[in-house]
């Protein structure tokens, strides 16, 4: 007999898909992040052009922004990495009922490191000239990032799901 009641959080019969990253959180805002200081860096770059002539002194006006610019920029991308932390963390805690082994705990505090090499790579190639070579070794340290990430959630489900109401 069916009285038309139905629970509140349906645990799904089949297996559901893996965990997946969040496109937006894990790959356009680090990089957009990591972007904007070295875009505006390599502006700055066109307006100091001569400036690295022997006795030729950078004015305050040049000095002044670029050390702000530096230190927004990885002010910006750590409150970014520990908000993304934060809810990683809390999602794996979700994902594995509070108790998430120690080598996924492991692999998203790694993750969290390659994405802060990521962000002093970036920002550091492009402030400084002669650093072009760092920003090579960034882009491992995004892919290893992203890897390790996929890493502490493998082989975890979505967890329940509310169900929707059809009538």
């Amino acid at each position: 007999m069916d009285l038309g009641m139905k629970p509140d959080i349906e645990y799904p019969s089949t297996a559901p898909g893996a965990f997946r990253n969040s496109t937006l959180w894990d790959i356009y805002i680090p990089i957009a992040i990591a972007g904007v200081p070295a875009a505006i860096f390599t502006l700055l770059g066109f307006v100091t052009d001569g400036l690295d002539k022997p006795g030729v002194v950078a004015p305050l006006w040049l000095i002044v922004p670029m050390i702000a610019l530096q230190t927004l920029g990885i002010i910006a991308m750590a409150y970014v990495i520990l908000v993304r932390f934060e809810f990683a963390f809390r999602q794996l805690s979700l994902f594995t009922k509070g108790n998430p082994s120690v080598w996924r705990k492991l692999a998203l505090k790694l993750s969290i490191v390659c994405l802060l090499l990521f962000n002093i790579l970036t920002n550091v190639s492009a402030a400084f000239a002669g650093a072009g070579p760092l920003f090579v070794a960034a882009v491992p340290a995004f892919f290893a990032y992203v890897l390790c990430k996929r890493i502490a959630f493998s082989r975890l489900s979505k967890g329940p799901r509310k169900q929707r109401n059809t009538a």
